[in-house]
């Protein structure tokens, strides 16, 4: 156990030095970056092995071996979170699963602790390894997925969609309407369906669905019966990624966590358009294989370099 007891006071320091999950929300959240997929490859494999090795050891029941169980658990904790990036979203969980665990040794044994803390570790191993279902090719420029779970900044190039209304129609309404479009004009279909949400009442509400054209040079803008195609400029947005269905709860949540990095980055960017949901996959996929994500347009603000230049001292 000697190695237990140098690396659990890391997971210690690691945990202090991140929010408590009570001030997760408020936590600053940082953009993937160049070299994260390799970091979060090599923690998942970590967990991978260490998890492995926890089912295959024949475990006692006493609770001396529990607590040898749950020191164990921690260490492979520890090591997976000195190997995410630093403050990644994926850190920020082994660090919550760790306090976690303490919090549940104190209520209910450290066998019980045991198991929730291995449930929180493979849940996270998933995440790490997890890669969408792909259904349909991107549209031409499009970029491939970076991480689960972590926000990011996409740059888009031009790209021309189909686009139906959801007031009235619903999902499959507008669904049906832009796939007989396409199929009408022999598109192909593409990946993600575009829904676009309108933000001016409280609660934000889908307002459109859109197919996207897998290249611009196909077909012509106008509209066509009832729906109408369109062209998008190139675009920055602000992006995070997660597994499963769309539900009402986790669009919000995932839209107060890119909110609040706008605010976070006020003097840099500013929101450039509303809401928008961006799904991968159709309902033939199941629900843990599912991805979708949502976004803010975003631009950056250029910095008023007039004032600058007059606020400047003169050299004459």
């Amino acid at each position: 156990m000697r190695f237990c007891l140098t690396v659990f006071p890391l997971a210690a320091l690691l945990a202090a030095s991140l929010p408590s999950q009570s001030e997760a929300p408020r936590a600053a959240e940082r953009l993937v970056q160049d070299g994260d997929t390799v970091m979060r490859k090599q923690a998942e494999a970590t967990l991978a092995a260490g998890l492995l090795a926890d089912k295959q050891k024949k475990v006692a029941d006493d609770d001396a071996a529990a607590k040898r169980r749950l020191a164990d658990l921690r260490v492979l904790c520890a090591e997976a979170m000195a190997q995410l990036p630093d403050s990644s979203r994926a850190q920020l969980r082994a660090s919550l699963a760790i306090e976690d665990s303490a919090k549940k040794e104190q209520q209910a044994g450290p066998a019980k602790a045991a198991d929730s803390l291995r449930l929180a570790l493979a849940e996270l191993a998933s995440d790490l390894a997890f890669a969408p279902v792909k259904e349909a090719d991107l549209p031409k420029g499009f970029q491939e997925f970076a991480a689960l779970d972590e926000l990011e900044l996409r740059d888009y190039p031009a790209y021309r969609m189909v686009r139906a209304p959801m007031k009235g129609a619903g999902s499959m309404g507008s669904f049906w309407m832009l796939f007989n479009h396409i199929k009408k004009n022999e598109i192909a279909m593409t990946s993600p369906v575009q829904v676009d949400y309108d933000e001016s009442s409280d609660q934000p509400r889908e307002q459109s669905m859109a197919f996207l054209y897998g290249d611009p040079a196909i077909g012509s803008a106008g509209a066509d019966g009832k729906v109408e195609v369109v062209d998008v400029p190139k675009m920055t947005a602000l992006s995070v990624g997660a597994r499963g269905y769309e539900r009402k709860d986790r669009v919000a949540d995932m839209h107060e966590r890119l909110l609040h990095w706008l605010s976070q980055h006020a003097s840099e960017y500013e929101a450039a358009g509303s809401m928008r949901l961006m799904n991968y996959n159709s309902p033939s996929v199941r629900d843990e294989r599912r991805y979708f994500e949502v976004q803010i347009p975003v631009r950056r603000i250029e910095k008023d370099a007039t004032k600058k230049d007059s606020a400047a001292p003169s050299k004459s």
